[in-house]
């Protein structure tokens, strides 16, 4: 009798984006191997629990109180060479007790969903202590030099069109699978617009903008919530909040306004309000940013974060799929001007399903199967 493939994913909570990749994945093997054996970890939390809370407390605070701080890192890791170095040397010190996982664990296969565990693994490779197919899922429309390590053997990629830098950086041919961020099974059926609006009980013919701050609630909800109800635009507005609760006490208690809002916090079925929606009003998370392209939906992106997310504005707009407010000041005008025009919000659509992944997941296991590195 064969035995049950047992897979590593390893991911990093900082934001929800990196572990629902791997959740994904999960998920998406999990169907094909029934019987697969999973074990998911945080990597710097299975490493060291204060060193976990130091670097997700110190990014979430950087990112929120002083943003250009997490640019300029971001830009100088990009380019410099003392960066890399220290990437490395962290990976290092930080490799024995995944070994020691490794050892015990005993995975046929490794799914990184984080550029640290990717760099750790690659370590443990390079010193021969590892010797185990290793996979990186880039989980954001940027190829930032952390990710990139000599011996993660494939590497998943949102888009095509990133391709040439995996290539300008030595990954080429079947190394690199330009795939999609992987997303949940829930993202890939494709609901009725109109008929999710009712089941939701929104209305069926005002232009719904939803607002999304991604699993934590982050952004200016609450500041681009006042400018919409204040606009006098004929929208309605859907705010998510996440698991930030004091956001949602917030909007909830924001006065009526002849603008309809609906406010949630954490929800489950994330899919039916962006089939629902004519524009997603977020932070551009590659998760996010993923999970709208899917849902075939644009995006208006307000001031978003040096780093990542700038590289991600740039790669949306440059495909026609995203507006910029840079201050949320200009959301009206953006808005009425979008809202004016019905042949740039069907090209937008259009772009938007052009870009969008929603099986990204499963075609990720096909390739793992096709590779032979796990066998039912």
């Amino acid at each position: 009798m064969a035995t049950q493939p047992r897979i590593l994913l390893c991911s990093v909570s900082i934001g929800a984006g990196h572990d629902l990749a791997a959740l994904a994945m999960e998920q998406a093997l999990a169907e094909r191997f029934p019987g697969a054996v999973f074990k998911t970890i945080d990597t710097f939390r299975y490493i060291n629990p204060f060193l976990n809370q130091v670097v997700k407390g110190s990014y979430l605070e950087t990112i929120k109180f002083t943003p250009k701080v997490w640019g300029y890192l971001y830009r100088q890791a990009e380019e410099g060479d003392n960066f890399i170095d220290f990437n490395y040397i962290l990976n290092k010190l930080l490799s024995p007790k995944l070994a020691k996982l490794v050892e015990d664990f005993r995975p046929d296969l490794i799914i990184a969903t984080h550029a640290f565990p990717c760099g750790i693994f690659s370590v443990l490779k390079e010193e021969e202590k590892l010797d185990i197919p290793l996979i990186g899922i880039i989980t954001d429309y940027t190829i930032h030099p952390f990710w990139l390590h000599p011996r993660v053997d494939h590497y998943v990629i949102p888009s095509p069109q990133l391709l040439k830098v995996m290539q300008k950086n030595g990954f080429t041919g079947e190394r690199v699978w330009p795939l999609g961020i992987p997303l949940r099974q829930q993202f890939a059926r494709q609901r009725n617009k109109l008929q999710l609006r009712q089941q939701l009980g929104l209305s069926p013919d005002l232009p719904l903008m939803l607002l999304s701050g991604g699993g934590f609630g982050l952004g200016a909800l609450e500041e681009i919530a006042q400018i919409l109800l204040a606009s006098g635009l004929q929208v309605q507005i859907v705010a998510i909040t996440g698991k930030n609760e004091k956001l949602r006490r917030k909007l909830e208690a924001m006065t009526p306004a002849s603008i309809p809002l609906h406010v949630y916090g954490y929800v489950e079925n994330m899919p039916d309000f962006l089939q629902a929606a004519d524009l997603l009003i977020s932070k551009p998370g590659g998760l996010t940013t993923a999970e709208a392209l899917a849902c075939r939906l644009p995006l208006l992106i307000v001031n978003p974060i040096p780093g990542q997310e700038e590289r991600n504005t740039v790669f949306l707009l440059n495909h026609g799929v995203a507006l910029l407010a840079a201050e949320t000041e200009e959301i009206p005008v953006v808005l009425e001007q979008f809202l004016a025009n019905p042949l740039r919000q069907r090209h937008m659509v259009e772009m938007a399903t052009y870009l969008g992944r929603p099986r990204a997941a499963e075609e990720i296991v096909e390739k793992i199967i096709a590779k032979g590195f796990v066998k039912k």
